[in-house]
């Protein structure tokens, strides 16, 4: 596969923000200019990266902030700063949301996982 650059024009000031946004997003100008790109396209971005969701409390702030864990051991900032309601609302939400998809599903046994529906097909 050939590879080409694009390139653009910024004011000093923005391309400060662009940076200090990359920054906080743990990604690179090059990396976070072609995701915005594809996106833009509506071409989708293979999963090449794995790990896990952590929040973390932070007992001096009374805060949380989450977080994913990859498995290459870096740690990626989702948000920072929130607030426990923030958080209470979050989990009843996916409870709900899990909930409805699980109703969805007809999964009635805890330790029951989603069956592919490929293999009914045969």
């Amino acid at each position: 596969m050939e590879y080409r650059t694009v390139s653009t024009k910024l004011p000093t000031n923005e391309l400060t923000l662009f940076r200090a946004h990359c920054e906080k997003k743990g990604l690179t100008p090059a990396s976070l200019i072609r995701n915005l790109i594809l996106r833009e396209m509506k071409i989708t971005i293979p999963h090449t990266v794995a790990g896990r969701n952590k929040i973390t409390y932070e007992k001096n702030k009374d805060s949380f902030t989450w977080s994913i864990e990859l498995d290459t051991k870096d740690t990626v900032e989702i948000l920072g700063s929130l607030s426990p309601v923030f958080i209470e609302n979050l989990f009843n939400i996916i409870q709900i949301g899990l909930g409805e998809r699980n109703s969805f599903i007809q999964k009635k046994e805890k330790n029951s996982v989603p069956i592919p529906s490929d293999i009914f097909r045969r």
